[in-house]
C-alpha cells in the first residue's frame, strides 16, 4: 500500500503494518516518517531495535536470523534496513522476498532508502513489500511549496508567522528543512507561542557571530563602505558560508527593486515605503539606498546576485566573496573597478 507522507500518522493511529519501506532524497522528512514510525512501535511495546546498514559485503543472510531469532527483552522488535543505494541486488531481493512471504505481527521491518527509480518499482521483490506493508516515497519540497511548509510547521508551533516573515524565512533557509526546523525553533524559544513578524525573524535567524549578515546589509544600505568590508572580512573568517549571505542580500534586494518600480512609476517615495510596509526606523536606510540607485541599477545588482549563486554552485568561474564584497560596494555607492590584466 503507497501512502503520502502526509498521510502516515493517520495511518499509524489506527493500525501498524508488518513492513514500512520510506524512500526519498529528502533526509530531513525521511528521517521525520522515520521518527513516526519508531514512535509508535514503541507505544505498542515493540522496545528492541536491530539497525543493518547494506552494503557490498552485508550478508543478506541476517536479515532473516534476526526475525527468527528470539529476543530475551521484549516479545516483538523493529528491524531496520538502511539500503542507501535502494538497490539490494540479487541475495537482497530474495531476502526481501522470503521476509514478505512469512510476515507476521511478531516483528516491523523498516526500510529506509534512496529514491526508487519506477524499475526498482516494478521489480518482484518491491511488489512482495508492498502487497502487506506501507510504501512511502517522499519528494523533495520544491521552492514555491516552501513558503506553505514553512508556514504550517509555524503554526504547529503556535506560531502565527506573518507573510514577510514566512517568505524571509523560505529565502534565508535556501531549501534546508532541517535549517528551517532549526530557525523555527528558535523562533519559539526567543518569542513564545503568538504572532511573528519580518522583524522577529531578522532578529532571530541573524547569525550569532559578532558580526552578521543583516549588519552588513545595512551598512551598504547606509553607504558605509569601511564598515561593510570590515564585517565581510570578518563573517570570511569566522567560516559564515557564502550562500548564507548571499540569501540575506538578495532577499533585501529583491524588495529594493520592487520599491524602485513602485518610485518609477508614482514618483513619491513615502507612500511606496509605507506600502512596502517599511519599519520606521528603517526607513532612513532605505531611503538613502533608492535615492542613491534607481531602478535599472537595482535590476542590475540583482541579476549579479544570480551570477554569484552560479558561482558557489560551481556553475560559473569566479570566487564568491570576492564578488559579495564587490556587489555589497556597489550597493554601498564605491564604483569598482575590476583590475585589467597587464597586455
Amino acid at each position: 500500500m503507497k501512502l503520502r507522507l502526509d498521510q502516515l500518522q493517520t495511518h499509524l493511529q489506527k493500525s501498524l503494518a508488518p513492513i514500512y519501506m520510506v524512500s526519498g532524497d529528502e533526509p530531513f522528512q525521511v528521517g521525520e516518517a522515520c521518527e513516526q514510525i519508531r514512535e509508535q512501535a514503541r507505544q505498542q511495546g515493540v522496545t528492541e531495535r536491530e539497525v543493518f546498514h547494506v552494503d557490498r559485503s552485508f550478508d543478506w543472510s541476517q536479515l532473516a536470523a534476526s526475525a527468527g531469532a528470539m529476543s530475551l527483552f521484549a516479545e516483538r522488535k523493529l528491524i531496520e534496513v538502511r539500503l542507501p543505494s535502494g538497490k539490494p541486488g540479487t541475495a537482497g531481493s530474495k531476502a526481501l522476498e522470503a521476509y514478505a512471504a512469512q510476515a507476521g505481527s511478531e516483528n516491523i521491518l523498516l526500510i529506509v532508502a534512496a529514491r526508487l527509480e519506477t524499475a526498482q518499482q516494478r521489480s518482484k521483490w518491491y511488489k512482495s513489500l508492498d502487497s502487506i506493508g506501507v510504501m512511502i516515497q517522499i519528494w523533495p519540497i520544491e521552492s514555491g511549496q516552501l513558503p506553505n511548509w514553512i508556514r504550517q510547521r509555524l503554526q504547529l508551533r503556535g506560531i502565527q508567522p506573518s507573510h514577510e516573515a514566512v517568505k524571509l524565512l523560505a529565502d534565508r533557509v535556501e531549501g534546508n528543512l532541517l535549517a528551517a526546523d532549526q530557525e523555527m525553533e528558535k523562533l519559539l524559544l526567543q518569542n513564545g507561542p503568538g504572532e511573528v513578524d519580518v522583524e522577529q525573524v531578522v532578529m532571530a535567524v541573524a547569525d550569532s557571530a559578532r558580526f552578521d549578515a543583516f549588519g552588513m546589509i545595512d551598512a551598504a544600505l547606509a553607504g558605509d563602505q569601511q564598515r561593510v568590508c570590515r564585517i565581510m572580512y570578518g563573517l570570511k573568517g569566522e567560516g559564515v558560508e557564502p550562500m548564507a549571505l548571499l540569501g540575506a542580500m538578495t532577499y533585501q534586494i529583491r524588495s529594493l527593486c520592487a520599491m524602485a518600480r513602485d518610485v518609477s512609476v508614482n514618483g513619491q517615495l513615502e507612500p511606496v515605503l509605507v506600502s512596502h510596509r517599511v519599519w520606521d526606523k528603517r526607513k532612513p536606510l532605505i531611503k538613502a539606498a533608492l535615492q542613491r540607485h534607481n531602478l535599472r541599477r537595482w535590476q542590475g545588482f540583482l541579476w549579479r546576485a544570480g551570477e554569484i549563486d552560479r558561482m558557489i554552485k560551481g556553475l560559473a568561474a569566479g570566487t564568491a566573496w570576492d564578488e559579495l564584497l564587490q556587489l555589497s560596494l556597489r550597493i554601498a555607492g564605491v564604483a569598482v573597478v575590476k583590475a585589467r590584466p597587464a597586455a
